[in-house]
């Protein structure tokens, strides 16, 4: 899920089915309004969505469908981007640029994708666990240029151990989305079990710094399976939904 900057109020969502070709749109409350085709997309699994500045004009908003679910060791991941329609006359479809991107260190699951200021994909990837011993591996943080080419390794993130870990048992601490408010200095990390708040010390941060960044555990929401966040246009709040009702829950923000 990710916010629409150009038209506040509506949110795109994605499905991670193989052939996915287009995206939906939907109100906070979860009803739809269209469903927007991506000429040019067919993603094996698009697991993320973000809205932020596109490469070449900053003063303008993209759509990013991250192709970046990875269970077979894919030599190549593909981020697809698109200028946002207007929503409030939505296109039957729009044209999307597949940008191709390989990690530097190999294949790499992911389940969460932003943008900086530059238009430039950041990556968090999500860590491997073994259920036989109950761990989980490395989270890990990477950045490619706004064209596709080489996720290079920004940092390792230490994810704390979350308060009531039921699922992170069952499937491992790892991040499933990632949303980012650019203009508040703050990125928020989606767990299983939790919602992590990232917040910059000083105006003007690189996001790509975040995991150095004070951190806070935020409201999870109440939804069963939350496979996703997504701030608000403004910052000040954030929704997160269900993988298996499609339930939404708002949280505002209080300070």
């Amino acid at each position: 899920m990710a916010a629409s900057v150009r038209t506040p109020g509506l949110y795109y969502v994605v499905s991670d089915e193989p052939g996915t070709s287009e995206v939906a749109v939907v109100r906070e409350d979860g009803t739809p309004v269209a469903r927007l085709e991506l000429a040019g997309m067919d993603a094996e699994n698009a697991e993320a969505l973000a809205v932020g500045p596109c490469d070449d004009d900053p003063d303008a908003s993209c759509l990013y469908v991250g192709d970046i679910g990875d269970h077979v060791g894919r030599d190549h991941v593909t981020v697809y981007r698109a200028p946002e329609p207007d929503l409030d006359d939505p296109p039957a479809s729009v044209d999307a640029d597949a940008l191709e991107f390989g990690y530097e260190d190999g294949p790499t699951d992911a389940e969460a994708l932003f943008v900086d200021s530059d238009g430039r994909p950041l990556v968090v990837s999500k860590a491997p666990f073994d259920r036989d011993t109950g761990e989980t591996g490395g989270t890990r943080l990477y950045r490619g240029p706004a064209d596709g080419g080489e996720l290079a390794l920004l940092a390792e993130i230490e994810l704390p151990e979350p308060e009531n870990g039921f699922l992170a048992g069952l499937v491992g601490n790892v991040v499933t989305d990632a949303s980012a408010s650019l203009a508040a200095g703050r990125v928020l990390l989606r767990t299983y079990d939790e919602v992590l708040e990232y917040r910059a010390p000083e105006p003007g941060a690189d996001v790509a710094s975040f995991p150095d960044w004070p951190l806070r555990r935020v409201p999870a929401g109440d939804v069963l399976q939350a496979e996703s966040v997504a701030y608000t246009v403004d910052g000040c709040g954030y929704l997160t939904t269900s993988e298996l009702t499609g339930a939404i829950d708002a949280v505002r923000c209080t300070g």
